[in-house]
């Protein structure tokens, strides 16, 4: 992996944490130690701004920006709470949070911007096209979860809250590497264990817990419960990539009337991306079937070069 340049922002009251991946500055970087502003991109393409998914960090953008940054401008920021971002008491409902974002561009001089987001990062996104739709040219929306989470079977608000209340914690980094492992067995490498490393931060006694902590997570998980994306999606103007884990479905094909197992839930994400494509007004589909919800860590060379052929074309 190329090693990007870490630097923080001040975005009017947070300071935020940020990855850059810029052809001239990477090999800058390859000279000589690089301190300073952030850098002119190397060419007139249009920045790409990433946003990571629920409890993870600007990293897992690694693999995706490896392929992009010598004809992109790349910035990945740590959300609210996230990463080495700040970790204010308050502040995790959505609308901030983009608010956020869009302060972190504007301190570093970005003007308008392809936005990528991948699970809640997407939703993030979403918000941040609707309300500023001047600022972003193209938005790409990885896997994000179009079904809301009241529509799940037998979810309730309280049980959605407090399902994740309590921070993963493991008893060492090795146990916390097996057991991520054990989920991402089909696409694991060494690249991948340093980008998941960076989700989790040592405690004194040895133990690894997660960075995003527990009482943010729940007004995380309040706001997402409370947000509807529905109205959203028909304020959007700028061409849209939607990207979902996912078969496309077949025109014979109902809707399960249960979403009890993985493969049920997949194909009702397939039938709920087609009806979410239908309200946008310039939308675009790649699916991606047979990948699992992190399709930056799994298949980033592809998904790279359809957001270049997106954001070249559109």
């Amino acid at each position: 992996m190329i090693k990007p340049r870490c630097a923080f922002v001040n975005a009017d009251d947070i300071r935020l944490h940020y990855l850059e991946w810029d052809q001239q500055v990477i090999h800058q970087m390859q000279q000589r130690s690089e301190q300073g502003q952030i850098a002119d991109a190397a060419n007139d393409n249009i920045p790409l701004v990433m946003l990571h998914g629920l409890g993870a960090t600007a990293h897992t953008w690694s693999l995706v920006a490896d392929h992009l940054y010598q004809e992109h401008l790349v910035i990945a920021f740590d959300l609210r709470g996230h990463g080495k971002s700040e970790q204010p008491a308050q502040g995790y409902d959505m609308v901030t949070i983009a608010e956020d974002v869009i302060s972190g561009m504007a301190a570093l001089g970005l003007g308008q911007v392809a936005l990528i987001g991948q699970g809640w990062g997407a939703r993030v996104a979403l918000v941040i096209a609707a309300r500023h739709p001047a600022l972003i040219s193209h938005l790409i929306l990885v896997d994000c979860p179009h079904i809301e989470p009241r529509h799940w079977p037998g979810m309730t608000r309280e049980r959605f809250i407090r399902e994740k209340a309590v921070p993963e914690s493991y008893a060492s980094q090795a146990t916390f590497i097996e057991a991520i492992k054990d989920e991402m067995s089909a696409f694991w490498s060494p690249e991948v264990e340093a980008i998941v490393k960076t989700y989790v931060h040592e405690l004194p006694d040895g133990r690894v817990e997660e960075r995003l902590q527990a009482a943010h997570q729940r007004q995380i998980r309040e706001s997402f419960w409370d947000e509807r994306a529905l109205p959203y999606y028909g304020k959007l103007s700028c061409p849209v990539l939607l990207v979902p884990a996912a078969t496309e479905p077949q025109l014979d094909e109902d809707l399960p009337e249960r979403l009890e197992s993985a493969d049920e839930f997949a194909v009702a994400k397939g039938h709920i991306a087609n009806q979410v494509a239908r309200t946008i007004h310039r939308c675009s589909v790649l699916w991606m079937p047979e990948t699992v919800h992190d399709i930056q860590l799994q298949r980033p060379q592809v998904l790279a070069e359809n957001i270049a052929s997106f954001v070249a074309r559109s």
